[in-house]
């Protein structure tokens, strides 16, 4: 029986699952949550996840909520390919990684992305500049990991893949922005300055079903 995914466009943590989904094969139902008619504040979603979030990963009788809950889950439902490892050694850095991209990496590309995404930059160009200055330090730390190994944990890919390259995508999207732009936040030389996470998220890009996660909104 097909899993149920209930998802936002243009949300990060849905756009792991939904790579994580394709990459392993996993038969899946897709209910594509429209965020602006409060679709994820229902009561019938409600009931799935009552934070109101997605993704949300219906098995049957069993609901998983949390993007890295959920990859965990879909590792054990279908094991190949493997997301989280095949030895003792892998698994650990594997969840070394996807704790550092969680803990240091993820919140200053978000936070940075919604200020921008959503209109606040004119109110929040001072806390912009501090985060900014973040994420540069985390893309020099993801550029030297990929300047010596092919993928964030080695020489596979892996759930840290998943789990960062969303994120690393909407901030890319959000610095693009015109008023980003406007206000000198923009980054014009991405490729230039960290040209192997470039190379990488390319090859993410590379992987079977990728076009089926691409946020439909973002290719109007």
């Amino acid at each position: 029986m097909a899993c149920e995914f209930y998802w936002i466009s243009g949300s990060p943590l849905a756009w792991r699952v939904h790579l994580a989904l394709e990459y392993k094969g996993v038969p899946y139902r897709s209910f594509r949550l429209n965020a602006s008619e409060g679709e994820h504040l229902t009561p019938e979603f409600l009931e799935l996840n009552p934070r109101g979030r997605v993704p949300v990963l219906r098995d049957g009788a069993t609901v998983i909520y949390e993007s890295v809950a959920v990859l965990a889950y879909l590792e054990l439902l279908q094991p190949e390919p493997r997301l989280f490892g095949s030895s003792h050694a892998e698994t650990g850095h594997i969840w070394q990684r996807v704790q550092e991209i969680e803990n240091y990496a993820r919140n200053p590309f978000l936070h940075v992305s919604i200020a921008i995404l959503s209109g606040e930059i004119e109110e929040k160009q001072d806390a912009i500049r501090e985060l900014l200055d973040l994420c540069r330090e985390q893309l020099d730390w993801i550029e030297n990991i990929l300047t010596n190994s092919q993928w964030i944990s080695g020489e596979a890919i892996s759930a840290a893949d998943l789990v960062l390259y969303p994120v690393l995508m909407i901030y890319l999207r959000a610095i693009g922005n015109p008023a980003a732009e406007k206000h000198g936040f923009a980054t014009s030389d991405f490729t230039n300055q960290w040209p192997a996470t470039a190379q990488w998220a390319k090859e993410i890009e590379k992987l079977p079903g990728y076009s089926q996660t691409y946020p439909p909104h973002w290719s109007i």
